[in-house]
């Protein structure tokens, strides 16, 4: 059997982590000759390849295209380029949940449980939920078609074969704080927060859509979710995955007029697209320096907890053929995971505690410096300023023996202790971690310990259900920790058909764009609950629905 390109992706589990590396040089070429077209600078172009669809981006978004493509038209000749060495991006290390409203799997969750969560939902209060977690910041209309489509994706993805089980609330209501008068960053909430009488805070979403507890047959979460679209891909004699081949431009007629025609990748190889080229390489929360730029309080050194191949390249490709990005300062970034892994939340190895009932936060000084909480959304910005105006990119976290969560396990605690933090006998031993004198971080614990007591935190006001117990009884745990960027919700504009517009608003012809790549459908931050696998199957979908219903050129 010849070895082709395709034959080799088909023969990898991703699962496995051997998916294939596969290069354009040196390929057949199903197609090519030596039709023109100027690239971005306005270079003459002769292409090597040639395909109905250009992928650029092999995660949920760009396989979900692709399936999308090859169920609708069997003939359509599909490639998907992936920079990295194997393809899954952020899609891979997510949870694998997804926010959907209505489904067998929250209906089935509300019978069992007894409880009618999903009594009196709609589509329309879906949206309103939709646009106030993104603090109004996304496109009304965007929205709307993320939201009214969520059901019929879910569907769609459970006939590929993933199954979800069980539900629960994305968001926890939070408590007034102990002492208002000293909670500066609990003050400083992006969210129009009001309080009931038992003293919680009104939550943004009204109802639950979160499925939880994703299985494609023996996995489980992104990684799983990745598998069963690469599994039903590898049923499509029609898509061509092909990984280490970063896209440097796309090409279109004129610099920033006509169709788009095809990309072009870093080693020069050129490749047409008849129909379409969709952008699906996700955003550039791994490019620390672009972060900064959008927000400068962000420090060039973070990294992701997501893709470490979104660093933004084709957002810029698509910004020199005239595409128009929104919303670029709106960066979503996780608080407290262990300095030394990028991690959503800290894993049981990384992390020892369960909550921030758990442990004290104090900086390089040995001090608290702010409010020790469990949610961060809804006061991100609050934290990133205060992080910034201290100089702060990274903290510790302390805990003693009643810290310890209970699902971790001696083997837990072992890892930890060997790679991502210290397990101590004194508080003077903590110091030695911290860096700190002694006496002063003494100071601050024993301080921290009379809140206890009291249960009112006169420092930083924290809530009284979270000052649980003293950090007294040794042995003590401590880690550094870091924020990281999740996502960056900003990016191109797309229209409800995933066109790309351009700076007038104008679809950009030819040229589609689904997932974390786009900037219009979450706003200020995806904070719903399965936001991305909801969005990536939507617009995937309908970027591959538009793509395929383009007629081809000659």
């Amino acid at each position: 059997m010849e070895m082709n390109r395709r034959n080799f992706l088909k023969g990898a589990a991703l699962a496995g982590g051997t998916a294939a590396v596969v290069g354009l040089a040196g390929c057949s070429q199903p197609g090519g000759g030596t039709a023109s077209a100027a690239d971005a600078t306005g270079a003459a172009i002769t292409w090597d390849e040639e395909y109905d669809v250009v992928i650029v981006g092999g995660g949920g978004a760009g396989l979900t295209a692709a399936i999308t493509v090859a169920e609708t038209d069997a003939d359509a000749q599909v490639v998907i380029l992936e920079k990295l060495s194997s393809p899954g991006g952020s899609t891979i290390v997510s949870g694998g949940n997804i926010g959907a409203m209505g489904t067998d799997n929250l209906l089935a969750f509300a019978e069992e449980t007894g409880n009618d969560i999903y009594k009196d939902d709609s589509f329309e209060m879906y949206l309103e939920d939709k646009l106030a977690a993104g603090c109004y910041y996304s496109d009304p209309e965007i929205a709307r078609v993320f939201c009214f489509n969520s059901r019929d994706n879910f569907n769609w993805l459970e006939s590929l074969g993933i199954k979800w089980n069980g539900s629960r609330p994305y968001e926890e209501p939070v408590e007034i704080p102990s002492d208002f008068s000293k909670s500066a960053t609990m003050q400083a909430s992006q969210y129009l927060m009001t309080y009931n009488d038992e003293g919680l805070s009104s939550m943004i979403n009204q109802k639950i859509r979160y499925n939880i507890g994703s299985k494609y047959k023996d996995m489980s979460g992104g990684g799983g979710n990745f598998q069963c679209l690469l599994d039903t891909v590898n049923t499509y004699s029609n898509i061509t995955i092909v990984c280490d081949s970063p896209v440097k431009s796309i090409a279109r007629a004129e610099p920033f007029s006509g169709d788009v025609q095809g990309v072009v990748l870093e080693d020069g190889t050129a490749i047409r697209a008849k129909r379409a080229v969709i952008l699906a390489a996700g955003g550039f929360g791994g490019n620390g320096e672009m972060l900064h730029m959008f927000d400068p309080r962000i420090d060039p050194a973070t990294k992701t907890s997501g893709g470490i191949g979104n660093t933004g390249d084709m957002i810029i490709a698509a910004q020199l053929v005239g595409g128009q990005t929104l919303n670029m300062h709106c960066i979503q970034i996780d608080f407290g995971g262990s300095a030394k892994e990028p991690s959503m939340s800290g894993n049981v190895n990384s992390n020892p505690f369960g909550g921030a009932a758990d442990y004290i936060e104090v900086g390089k000084d040995g001090k608290r410096f702010w409010t020790e909480k469990d949610s961060d959304e809804q006061y991100m910005d609050a934290e990133l300023q205060t992080l910034h105006r201290l100089g702060y990119t990274s903290w510790f976290k302390i805990g003693d023996s009643q810290s310890v969560a209970e699902n971790r396990t001696q083997e837990n605690l072992d890892s930890f202790s060997a790679n991502y933090g210290s397990i101590c006998q004194s508080i003077e031993e903590v110091a030695g971690v911290v860096g700190c004198d002694a006496a002063t971080l003494q100071e601050t614990v024993d301080r921290y310990n009379s809140f206890i007591d009291t249960q009112k935190d006169t420092e930083f006001g924290k809530q009284k259900s979270l000052l649980a117990h003293k950090i007294e009884a040794p042995p003590f745990y401590v880690f550094e920790a870091a924020y990281y960027c999740r996502t960056t919700p900003g990016g191109l504009r797309i229209n409800t058909s995933a066109q790309i517009l351009d700076l007038f608003g104008q679809p950009i012809p030819r040229l589609f764009g689904c997932g974390e790549i786009t900037g219009n459908t979450h706003g200020r931050f995806r904070n719903n609950g399965g936001d991305s696998w909801c969005d990536s199957t939507c617009f995937g979908r309908i970027a591959g629905a538009g793509a395929v219903a383009t007629d081809p050129v000659a």
